[in-house]
């Protein structure tokens, strides 16, 4: 049997680790899958089997594209959400997205996540200047956008729903 080995890389901030996703992430990703938190990426999955193959598909992503979603966990080891890049076929161009666990927001993880991996995209993978794509309704990520430094950029829609989309300041250093 031949085993493809996930090479995600383990990234720390102060308070954080930030790493590739494990089988051992499921429960927690599919309590959060099946809650209404999810209403703005396209509502709650119906099934463990849906929520299964998006799970799947979130390893499948690192593997085709280099990057991915990163399980978040504090210094102790427990799991507070997913912070990473997104660049499915619909896109316009790679995303910075998040979403954290129940209980774990509005401690400022998510914030420290992505500024963490926002940086390690323009450094390691060159991306820089990346988007995010924000339901009009959901506050807390605009806020999020905003304190990043993110811009509205222009108002579209995406899979049938309405969206903005941020965009954020290089960290590289390059042109605007």
């Amino acid at each position: 049997m031949t085993q493809m080995m996930l090479s995600a890389p383990r990234l720390e901030t102060e308070r954080l680790i930030l790493r590739g996703p494990e089988e051992s992430d499921f429960d927690a990703v599919k309590a959060f899958m099946a809650s209404e938190r999810t209403k703005y990426m396209g509502g709650k999955s119906s099934s463990e089997w849906e929520i299964w193959r998006g799970f799947l598909g979130s390893i499948g992503h690192w593997a085709l594209r280099g990057y991915g979603f990163f399980t978040v966990l504090d210094k102790r080891g427990n799991r507070l959400g997913r912070v990473g890049l997104l660049n499915h076929v619909m896109w316009p161009e790679p995303e910075l997205g998040w979403h954290m666990f129940d209980g774990s927001e509005g401690k400022g993880f998510a914030y420290e996540a992505a500024m963490a991996i926002r940086d390690w995209a323009a450094k390691e993978r060159k991306l820089d200047r990346l988007i995010s794509q924000i339901h009009p309704d959901n506050v807390r990520s605009i806020a999020l956008a905003e304190r990043m430094g993110a811009t509205l950029e222009k108002e579209t829609t995406l899979l049938g729903d309405p969206c903005l989309i941020y965009r954020h300041p290089s960290v590289a250093g390059g042109a605007a």
